[in-house]
């Protein structure tokens, strides 16, 4: 959809970019909407991407969503991008482009999924809204209320219409099969693994790392917080938007100000220092697709935990590298991350275990798959 923010999306397109292109092949890379200092600034600016259609020469309201729409309705490189063996579709509205150029120059395309449109089919209720960015607001009206019946028409044709699809995890695909009819092979996103040993000292502190977008539910951790009676100190990773003061107010209503910090975005070294010092991870994002942090966490030797529900369950071996806790139950969060924090050996023994665990997520071996299917489809 865009680099507009460091998500794990983006670092999955910019990483099978990088590697793709380090195995010979020669790839382009074409989005809406670049913000060359906001999504991964170091990696963005090597792998170079370039615009599907020219930057609006002045700010104005609704700007990037303004670009989206006019990738899909004027597509000015279309031409340009059918010139390739093969499209490697990443969602929407890169499914209905790859859709679009199949149609008028028979070019073949993949589509990566990561999720189902969120604009069409709409995130769970209690995960909160797109009030944190007008953009969303803007696209989440057009197609997810006046146009909805022709988007998802729209959305499921091109998804059939695909060469070949791959997602990001089992509970991925399950939504596409239930909600499309439409399947494909799995293809687990990866994680680098750390370039040195990891320390074995850690402090009495946890880390969440997400956008502070409202349905990342980050509030949920406060309150998982509340309940754990190790009371370790908590980090919020993530840059800071205007859904920051609202985490900041509940944090303080709880009566944890002294205990959550929020550092803003870090760098990509910082960052993996918090993973080496914690003593977990704790991720309450509610129906997350895949999520690559509490991976990362795991791969840093900090034990994960998340929910038991969406994709997100297949990052953690419940009970060997982390815990599923109860879907919502910040209470039985709290309890396992008790289990984490005062017991030492069940502690060391989890993190031993979540470091060769993060082994399995190498990003050699999804870039196999991902060089068969594109190798096996193009023209």
């Amino acid at each position: 959809m865009g680099f507009l923010y460091s998500g794990g999306g983006e670092r999955v397109v910019l990483e099978q970019t990088k590697r793709l292109r380090a195995r010979g092949h020669k790839v382009r890379l074409f989005s809406p909407i670049i913000r060359w200092e906001k999504s991964f600034p170091q990696m963005l600016h090597s792998v170079n991407p370039e615009r599907i259609v020219p930057p609006f020469p002045l700010p104005f309201p609704f700007r990037d969503a303004s670009a989206m729409l006019a990738s899909c309705v004027f597509p000015f490189r279309m031409r340009e991008i059918a010139d390739c063996d093969i499209l490697l579709c990443q969602s929407q509205p890169s499914m209905w482009l790859g859709y679009r150029t199949n149609q008028m120059f028979g070019t073949p395309y993949v589509g990566y999924l990561h999720q189902l449109t969120t604009f069409i089919h709409k995130r769970p209720q209690v995960a909160g809204n797109w009030e944190t960015k007008g953009d969303f607001l803007m696209l989440d009206g057009l197609l997810g209320v006046f146009c909805r019946g022709i988007a998802k028409q729209l959305d499921m044709m091109c998804h059939r219409a695909a060469d070949a699809l791959l997602f990001n995890s089992f509970w991925t695909r399950r939504q596409f099969e239930e909600t499309y009819g439409v399947s494909g092979q799995v293809c687990y996103p990866a994680v680098q693994m750390p370039p040195h040993r990891v320390a074995s000292g850690r402090q009495n502190m946890v880390v969440t790392a997400s956008r502070h977008f409202p349905w990342k539910r980050i509030d949920l951790a406060f309150h998982v917080l509340k309940h754990a009676n190790s009371s370790p100190n908590l980090v919020v990773v993530g840059e800071r938007t205007s859904h920051t003061p609202f985490l900041v107010s509940i944090a303080r209503e709880l009566g944890l100000q002294e205990r959550v910090k929020f550092p803003g975005f870090l760098s990509e070294a910082a960052l993996h220092s918090i993973y080496g010092t914690a003593r977990a991870y704790i991720h309450t994002s509610i129906q997350e697709p895949f999520g690559l942090s509490p991976l990362e966490a795991q791969s840093y030797g900090a034990p994960a935990i998340v929910w038991g529900d969406g994709g997100v369950r297949e990052t953690v071996l419940d009970g060997e590298t982390g815990f599923l806790a109860n879907p919502y139950d910040v209470s039985d969060f709290g309890s396992k991350l008790d289990r984490i924090i005062a017991d030492r050996q069940t502690h060391r023994s989890m993190s031993r275990s979540a470091q060769a665990w993060a082994t399995e997520f190498g990003w050699d071996a999804h870039i196999d798959i991902l060089e068969g299917v594109l190798d096996e489809r193009r023209r």
